[in-house]
């Protein structure tokens, strides 16, 4: 396992403002063709570049390898330096060390193994793309939608989204994300605040109830906020972010005559509010304690992140957010920026079944949506994720780490799936399976 490779990657900071993308599809270009492989760069401008790395083993099927070298901007509060890998311990310590520059490393080191050993029973294209923590349409959407005068540039028969932990995830579920502006007395927007943020134990109430269709086993939904801005009666200013895919893990407060305060959470992903301490939630005691110095209107702004089962269609879920909504706060407005359908494969594919021998696993689990994965479900073409972050890697926080056995673990089973794999001929969602749903 080449960890300078990965030191490499890491050093370019590759948060997206796509200053330094060109540097990081350089290094990976140059690493691939030294490897003997064939290189393409698609872009859908002159800064932001996409990598299309290719085996061709003259077989008949072709799986995709999904990967992106963009990052989320590394914060304060490390221990370790975010653009310098750290090796202890057996974990490889820096920003995008596991989301997903390692997972670039495992899936580029399987196919320098496979052409090395001209082994593989299936043609290998590795996507290694951009824009994945902001959306991901100029990047694996860019690519699964660019055609050319015989068709889509990209054709597969399976696809996986190496950006998972060391598990086969069978589906996804889907994501829904917004913003809310709502004015009122400090009073009205704190409880407003407060109700919103604690609208996911109403959506687990409903949640409870379905059960994912192919497994028997409930893929879950979520709800998380992270405020822009809270101006009313005493509050000055209270912020905790600006990115909807992450969960604040400071807040930011300023009361009238007052230094500012800060407030200490648990930084965490979107999809994974759980897992997380929401320093909205945190701040609210102190900013009741200043609802009581004025009465005077104000604005709140905040972002929101819902989570979708599979089986859940989105146009229901928000409507019924809409509804919640309304009842809180008549004057409330809400807008959709972002969304994308859950989807799930049944874990009778044989896709499924092939990868799940590769990995020495018998089981199969479902992640929390707005995964890439959905550009190949759009396509018709049944994907999974498989990749090297542990649930403790600790992906968009503070010293963010890849364990290095999951980086060899997951290289070796990609390797053993395409040595040993067998063509099949199967709907894209399999038997007994749940397509994406449209909107």
């Amino acid at each position: 396992m080449d960890i300078d490779f990965l030191a490499k990657l890491v050093e370019i900071d590759t948060s997206p403002d796509a200053v330094n993308y060109g540097k990081c599809a350089k290094v990976i270009s140059k690493k691939a063709e030294r490897s003997g492989l064939a290189v393409e760069v698609h872009s859908p401008n002159n800064l932001k570049q996409n990598i299309i790395i290719s085996l061709d083993a003259g077989a008949k099927q072709t799986l995709l390898l999904a990967t992106h070298y963009d990052v989320v901007p590394a914060g304060g509060g490390w221990k370790h330096p975010p653009f310098r890998l750290t090796v202890k311990e057996g974990r490889a310590y820096g920003r995008g060390a596991a989301d997903d520059k390692g997972g670039i490393l495992a899936a580029l080191s399987a196919l320098e193994t496979l052409r090395e050993s001209d082994s593989s029973r299936v043609n290998v294209g590795l996507l290694v793309t951009c824009d994945e923590e902001i959306g991901g349409e100029d990047g694996l959407g860019f690519l699964m939608k660019k055609k050319t005068n015989k068709g889509f540039l990209l054709k597969g028969d399976a696809a996986i989204l190496v950006d998972a932990g060391p598990r086969v995830y069978m589906g996804s579920s889907g994501r829904v994300g917004g913003r809310i502006t709502a004015r009122g007395s400090l009073p009205e927007l704190l409880s407003l605040l407060s109700e919103v943020a604690g609208y996911s134990k109403e959506r687990e109430k409903f949640l409870s109830k379905l059960v994912s269709a192919s497994t028997g086993r409930r893929i879950q939904g979520r709800f998380s906020l992270t405020m822009l801005d809270l101006r009313a009666g005493a509050v000055e200013y209270a912020k905790a972010g600006v990115k909807s895919n992450i969960i604040p893990g400071e807040c930011l407060i300023k009361l009238k005559g007052k230094k500012e305060i800060v407030v200490l959470g648990k930084q965490g992903h979107a999809g994974y509010p759980h897992l997380a301490e929401n320093a909205i939630e945190k701040s609210l005691p102190l900013l009741r304690k200043a609802a009581g110095i004025s009465d005077e209107e104000g604005k709140c702004e905040f972002v929101f992140d819902l989570r979708t089962i599979p089986e859940e269609s989105l146009s229901p879920a928000i409507a019924d957010f809409r509804k919640y909504l309304k009842e809180l706060n008549s004057r409330a407005e809400l807008q959709i920026e972002e969304k994308s359908a859950g989807y799930v494969l049944s874990e009778a594919h044989p896709f499924v079944s092939m990868l799940k021998s590769a990995a020495g696993k018998r089981m199969a689990y479902g992640t929390l949506g707005g995964t890439d994965a959905r550009f190949f479900s759009r396509r018709g073409i049944p994907s999974l994720c498989f990749g090297p972050i542990a649930d403790e890697s600790n992906a968009h926080g503070k010293d963010e780490f890849v364990k290095i056995r999951d980086l060899e673990f997951v290289s070796t089973a990609l390797v053993r799936l395409c040595e040993n794999w067998r063509d099949f001929r199967a709907s894209p969602y399999g038997r007994a399976c749940q397509a994406p749903f449209s909107e």
